[in-house]
């Protein structure tokens, strides 16, 4: 291998490990925790996969672990059934009243969550936890992100949560990564 092809390729691998390290990082915070002790479920061959949000052992093992799956359940609920009135009590107020029903709806176009994972849960700044959660989306590809208008995304997100019970702070476009698959 010449010198130059061997440049490449370690800047290849330095690139690699900085992407890496970006998705899950995507709250701004470095990783911390209990990593999942068993690999996040199989893609399915097609469509979004089931419904109910698993968790890792790592991130079960945290203290606010069953209110978070409880949330998390419900917000991936309220999206696949186009319950508004769910999403409201599972999202934090000031993300409620500044996505009133019509633009919820329409944002979710025909949007279906599925193969959905709580990865990690950490403890947030100023309280509260952040939870790492996968998924993946079917929709048609119109109502698809701008620059990600496909059939299907697998997303790795972070999802701030406060109070008793946790509510999403969504809507942060930072703490979404989202990539065909």
């Amino acid at each position: 291998m010449s010198v130059r092809a061997a440049a490449v390729a370690a800047g290849l691998v330095v690139a690699l490990v900085a992407v890496g390290g970006t998705a899950w990082t995507a709250a701004g915070a470095a990783p911390r925790g209990t990593a999942p002790a068993a690999a996040a479920p199989r893609l399915p061959d097609d469509g979004a996969g089931d419904q109910t949000v698993t968790i890792s052992a790592g991130a079960a093992s945290h203290p606010a672990a069953r209110l978070v799956l409880e949330q998390v359940q419900l917000y991936f609920n309220a999206v696949n059934s186009r319950d508004y009135e769910t999403w409201t009590r599972v999202v934090s107020p000031e993300r409620a009243e500044q996505q009133p029903r019509e633009n919820w709806l329409d944002g979710i176009g025909s949007t279906v969550d599925g193969t959905i994972r709580v990865d990690r849960i950490d403890p947030a700044p100023g309280g509260g936890v952040v939870a790492l959660v996968r998924f993946v989306s079917v929709q048609d590809p119109s109502d698809g992100p701008p620059g990600l208008q496909v059939g299907r995304i697998c997303w790795q997100a972070a999802y701030p949560m406060a109070g008793s019970p946790p509510r999403m702070l969504v809507g942060d476009a930072g703490g979404v990564l989202g990539a065909p698959c």
